[in-house]
């Protein structure tokens, strides 16, 4: 189904008996599932509303709620989150098609199995919307937007910098737009100037540059940035993780690549499509004997910090020398 077809029936107040919001973007998960309620209930009715968050264990609490009759409202609601109900069969799945009339159901989760057959019932006797990542272009024009509607001025190219500067998840471009936003608010006008000032690149975006100098054998940049994250207060314990990670990927992205599976190579290391070109340029810095020794020797350093054997800023140190040479 169709976000499209979801705004629709909001605006018009055509509900179906139940809903399933949920997909990688929880801001669109959580925007929708505020805007669903709303629409059901209006802004104050909370006598009407049921919200279950967290495992449900206790089904026929559920169907209880949704027999009973609304007091006076058209209907009654029930918001149920990251319930679990998804991922394993449960005896709901065959109330679903009985729902009645004056009761909508809205089920917002984090984990869907599509094969259950509560997904099944929920697909064909209600409504379910998948939210993905959003496009760049089209987050680019969300934000445009975002500045527009608070009378300040921001152009394209200036715009899909900064998406590009903070990531593709809407909830830290919205929260990093709101700083921007109070912080030029008088000059009515968006520079570059002020994105670098105010929203500085996210740790796992300087991996990536780190990642770069390694595989270039930079080795005195690689050294130089690693104590600059040291300085701003990251922890060498997560930027370890975050090498050890990158290390993972870039191997098995040569790996898969010489398998034929460039095509694949985003969903089976369940990352954005958006990064896989960065990804696949990068890995051409390792050779697939390097990536292996890598992987080792991050185990290696990993264990030797939990073991107190090595220093954390010291046994990092060593990684970053020893793979930059």
């Amino acid at each position: 189904m169709s976000e499209a077809m979801l705004k629709e029936h909001i605006k018009t107040h055509s509900f179906k008996r139940c809903y399933l919001l949920y997909g990688e973007e929880p801001y669109m998960v959580r925007h929708y599932k505020n805007a669903l309620k709303k629409a059901v209930l209006g802004d104050s009715d909370k006598m009407n509303l049921s919200t279950f968050s967290g495992k449900v264990t206790d089904i026929n609490n559920i169907i209880e709620l949704a027999e009973t009759l609304p007091f006076f409202s058209d209907y009654r609601c029930i918001l149920i989150e990251n319930s679990g109900l998804f991922s394993s069969a449960n005896e709901l799945s065959e109330y679903i098609a009985r729902i009645p009339e004056t009761t909508v159901i809205i089920f917002s989760e984090t984990e869907v199995d599509k094969r259950t057959k509560l997904y099944k019932a929920v697909h064909k006797n209600g409504f379910t919307v998948e939210f993905d990542i959003q496009k760049e272009n089209d987050l680019i024009n969300t934000i445009i937007k975002k500045f527009t509607a608070n009378n300040i001025s921001i152009n394209y190219d200036l715009a899909k910098y900064f998406v590009i500067r903070i990531g593709l998840s809407m909830d830290e471009l919205f929260s990093e737009a709101n700083k921007l936003i109070a912080y030029v608010y008088e000059n009515k006008i968006v520079t570059k100037e002020d994105i670098d000032y105010v929203c500085p690149r996210q740790l796992s975006d300087r991996i990536f540059d780190l990642m770069d100098y390694i595989g270039k054998k930079e080795l005195e940049n690689a050294i130089s940035l690693y104590l600059d994250l040291i300085n701003l207060q990251e922890s060498p314990i997560k930027i370890l993780s975050l090498i050890n990670t990158h290390f993972y990927r870039l191997h098995y992205i040569k790996q898969w690549i010489a398998e034929g599976k460039r095509g694949e190579l985003a969903k089976l290391l369940k990352i954005n499509p958006y990064f896989m070109p960065k990804y696949m340029e990068q890995s051409k810095n390792f050779s697939d004997k390097t990536l292996k020794d890598a992987l080792e020797y991050g185990i290696f350093v990993d264990n030797a910090i939990k073991t107190g054997e090595m220093n954390e800023y010291i046994a990092v140190e060593s990684l970053i020398i020893k793979f930059s040479v």
